[in-house]
């Protein structure tokens, strides 16, 4: 209860302050003159400031003291020279500022695998008649690759047989075999 009573009396002293402000105007009317009437004003302007004055104090103590940390401890016990523990809430102790960060330790880090390159291979130069995929080097025929299919071509060595160069490769349904390198166009890096 002790802790509103301020506010208020600074607020009833505004008021007060407020009123005389309102009596000092109506009586600087034109029942005096000029002069007179200028002091009057003044003295009315003054009033009119300690009046906000008064009021703003009141609103500011009264926010202040409805803060969590603005709590008084209990009087009576400050006189015994015992303070109560739940008046003063207790202050938190920094061992050490700026906290230390530790570091976490770190596994061992990935080697890079090189991505293996990819050889591509077009057929053409045909005529229409096709590549022949065979088993080996000049040997049985297993298909028959139309022009413009795409090959994969295999890291295997090319062989010379036969008046050809020819090439192991890998067709897209996944079947393997030799074809000549005369018929197909080999994309870079790989040629």
């Amino acid at each position: 209860m002790s802790g509103i009573l301020l506010p208020v009396l600074l607020a009833t002293a505004g008021l007060i302050a407020a009123i005389m402000t309102y009596s000092g105007i109506r009586r600087g009317g034109a029942r005096f003159y000029t002069l007179e009437r200028e002091a009057i004003l003044r003295r009315a302007s003054f009033t009119l400031f300690v009046s906000v004055l008064l009021f703003l104090s009141a609103i500011g103590l009264f926010i202040f003291q409805q803060q969590p940390g603005a709590v008084e401890p209990d009087a009576e016990l400050l006189l015994q020279g015992v303070e109560s523990e739940d008046a003063i809430p207790p202050t938190a102790v920094l061992e050490q500022f700026p906290p230390t960060i530790t570091p976490t330790p770190v596994g061992e880090l990935p080697t890079a695998t090189p991505t293996p390159i990819v050889c591509r291979a077009i057929v053409e130069g045909t005529s229409g008649n096709g590549l022949k995929l065979r088993t080996e080097p000049n040997g049985d025929e297993i298909s028959i690759l139309p022009d413009g299919s795409v090959l994969t071509v295999l890291p295997d060595e090319p062989v010379e047989l036969g008046g050809f160069t020819w090439r192991k490769v890998r067709i897209v349904g996944g079947e393997e075999g030799w074809v000549a390198q005369n018929f197909l166009t080999i994309r870079a890096p790989c040629e």
